[in-house]
C-alpha cells in the first residue's frame, strides 16, 4: 500500500491577498447599500448590556448605580457651596456673578468672539453700509415672533380647500391691512397677472395712507426681456420690485443671475427702512405681505430678516407645498419695522366670465396654490401647461430637452396630454398591475417638476400679446372698477410712493 504524501494547511501568499481584497470589495458594496437604504438607523452603537446569564451581573448593575448617586450627590454639594458663597458675597456688599453655568460661560466667550468676527465678515461681504447701522439701533437685537390665531365661523367640513380659502380671504385680508402701513404684495412672475387681483389692490387704494408695493418674485425662472416686459406694464399701475426669495432655483438654468439672492433682500429692506425714517411716526411701521399660498411670502420675510439674526434660523416655516402658514405671524425686526406674514389666500374671482370648478382647480394647481394630495385629477392642469408653453418656441424646445420627448401625435390636446403622461409614467416607473401607466401619478410628478421651477415656463403681459377684441373687453372692464381709469393718476401715485421709498436709488444699484 503506498502511503499519500502529507500536504500543508498552509495557503499561499497571493491567496490570502486575494481573499483581503474580495473582503474590503464586499465591504466597500455594503457601505454603499446602506447609504441608499432609507431605513434610520442610528450612528451610535447600541450597549448589548450585560448578560443576563453572568454570574456578577446584580454586582455590577450596583456598582453603577452607586458610582451615579455619588455624582450627583458631588453635584448637589458643589451648587449648595456656590450658593452659599453668593449669600455670603451678598452679605458684605461684594458683586458677585457667579452662577451654575460658569463653564458653559466660559465657553460662550470664545463662541461670542468667533460670532462677531462672522458677522464682521458677513457686513463686508454684503457690502452693508454704516447708515444702515444707524437706520436701526437695535439690528443686534433677536427677532421677536409672536403668532396669533385664526379662527372662521361659517366653515364647514365639506368644503375644499378653495372654499375654505374664499370664506378666510374677509377676514385674513382684512385684519392685514387694517394692522399694516405698507402692504407687500407678492405675485409670482411666471404668472403675475393669474396670482393677482384687482380687489386687493382697490381694497388698499380706499384705505387712507397705506402703501402697496408689488413684488415680483421668483425672478430667477423667467429671461431677462421678459421681466423688464412685467417690470414696465406693473410699474404703471403701482410700484413694483423683482425679488429673488429663495436663495438657489432647482433648474439650473437659472435667469436673471446678476439679482442674487442678498442683494434684491438687502435692498427691498433698505427701502422699507427708507420709508419708516421719512414717515415720522412715534411707533414702529407695519409690513403686511398677501399672496397666493406657495409664492414665497414666508420665504421673502426670511430674506429680509436674515441678516438680523445672522442666518441662525428662520422667523417663518417654508416650504414648497401649499398650506406651510396656517396663522398670522408678526416679526419685529427692530424698533422701527414690523413684518406681518399671513397664510396664503385664494382671491375670489373677477369679472362675469367666471370659470368652472375644473378650470379654477387647473389653474390653482399651475399657481401652486393647493396641496398636491389634493388634485383629483390632474390633466386639465397638464393641458393648461401645456397650451401655456407652446406659446413660445423656445418654452417648447426646453421642455422637449427636459423630458426627452419621442415623436407624439399633436393632432388633438386631449389625446397628446395623454400620450405624454404615458411616456412619463414609462420613463419614471409610474406603473400599477400588468404594467398600466398610472396617469396620474405621472401627472402629479409633471405638476412637481412645475412647481420646483424645474420645467422652463412664462406668461407674457396682456398688452403684449392680447388681441384687440380682449383689449376691448378688459378696458370695459376697468371701467366699471374703483381703479382710476386715467393715467395720469396712476402715473401720480408710483412717481409719488417711488419716492418715499427711494426706488430711483434700488434700481439703480440693480442695474449695476
Amino acid at each position: 500500500m503506498r502511503l499519500k504524501k502529507p500536504v500543508s494547511k498552509r495557503g499561499t501568499t497571493r491567496m490570502r491577498e486575494g481573499i483581503k481584497k474580495k473582503a474590503a470589495a464586499h465591504q466597500r458594496k455594503q457601505k454603499k447599500l446602506s447609504k441608499k437604504d432609507v431605513t434610520w438607523r442610528s450612528k451610535h452603537k447600541k450597549d448589548p448590556g450585560i448578560p443576563a446569564s453572568f454570574p456578577y451581573k446584580d454586582r455590577i448593575v450596583n456598582e453603577i448605580e452607586a458610582n451615579r448617586m455619588s455624582v450627583l450627590a458631588e453635584k448637589e454639594r458643589e451648587k449648595e457651596e456656590r450658593r452659599l458663597a453668593r449669600e455670603a458675597a451678598a452679605v458684605n456688599g461684594e458683586d458677585m456673578m457667579m452662577d451654575d453655568s460658569d463653564e458653559e460661560g466660559q465657553e460662550g466667550n470664545g463662541l461670542a468672539a468667533l460670532l462677531e468676527s462672522a458677522q464682521a465678515a458677513a457686513k463686508q461681504y454684503e457690502g452693508e453700509s454704516d447708515e444702515d447701522d444707524e437706520m436701526s439701533e437695535d439690528d443686534d437685537e433677536a427677532l421677536e415672533v409672536e403668532e396669533y390665531a385664526i379662527e372662521i365661523s361659517d366653515v364647514e367640513e365639506d368644503d375644499s380647500e378653495i372654499e375654505k380659502s374664499r370664506k378666510a380671504y374677509d377676514k385674513i385680508f382684512k385684519a392685514v391691512v387694517e394692522a399694516s402701513d405698507v402692504v407687500l404684495y407678492v405675485l409670482d412672475a411666471r404668472d403675475p397677472e393669474g396670482t393677482r387681483s384687482k380687489r386687493v389692490e382697490e381694497a388698499v387704494l380706499q384705505a387712507q395712507g397705506k402703501r402697496l408695493i408689488l413684488i415680483l418674485n421668483k425672478v430667477d425662472l423667467i429671461p431677462t426681456d421678459v421681466l423688464k416686459q412685467w417690470m414696465d406694464f406693473l410699474g404703471s399701475s403701482f410700484p413694483t420690485i423683482p425679488l429673488k426669495a429663495s436663495p438657489s432655483a432647482t433648474n439650473s438654468n437659472s435667469f436673471n443671475k446678476n439679482l442674487s439672492h442678498v442683494v434684491t433682500a438687502n435692498n427691498l429692506m433698505t427701502s422699507l427702512k427708507s420709508y419708516a425714517a421719512k414717515s415720522n411716526l412715534k411707533r414702529a411701521i407695519t409690513v403686511g405681505v398677501i399672496g397666493y399660498p406657495n409664492v414665497g411670502k414666508s420665504s421673502i420675510i426670511n430674506a429680509l430678516t436674515s441678516r438680523h439674526n445672522n442666518g441662525s434660523s428662520k422667523a417663518c416655516p417654508v416650504g414648497n407645498q401649499a398650506g406651510v402658514t396656517t396663522s398670522l405671524r408678526e416679526v419685529k425686526v427692530d424698533g422701527k419695522l414690523k413684518i406681518l406674514d399671513s397664510p396664503g389666500i385664494v382671491f375670489p374671482s373677477e369679472g362675469k366670465n367666471k370659470k368652472s370648478k375644473i378650470e379654477m382647480e387647473a389653474q390653482l394647481a399651475l399657481l401652486n396654490a393647493v396641496n398636491m394630495k389634493q388634485i383629483t385629477d390632474p390633466l386639465p392642469a397638464i393641458q393648461l401647461l401645456l397650451k401655456r408653453l407652446s406659446k413660445s418656441s423656445e418654452m417648447v424646445e426646453s421642455f422637449k430637452k427636459f423630458y426627452q420627448l419621442p415623436a407624439i401625435p399633436d393632432s388633438n390636446l386631449q389625446e397628446f396630454s395623454k400620450n405624454f403622461l404615458i411616456h412619463i409614467a414609462r420613463t419614471r416607473g409610474r406603473l400599477g398591475k400588468g404594467g398600466i401607466p398610472n396617469l396620474h401619478s405621472a401627472g402629479l410628478s409633471v405638476l412637481n417638476d412645475w412647481r420646483d421651477g424645474k420645467i422652463t415656463g412664462w406668461t407674457l403681459p396682456k398688452s403684449s400679446n392680447a388681441t384687440d377684441a380682449e383689449s376691448k373687453q378688459e378696458e370695459e372692464q376697468e371701467q366699471k372698477t374703483l381703479l382710476p381709469k386715467s393715467t395720469g393718476a396712476q402715473t401720480t401715485i408710483v412717481q409719488e410712493w417711488s419716492k418715499e421709498f427711494d426706488l430711483e436709488a434700488l434700481f439703480a444699484t440693480l442695474d449695476k
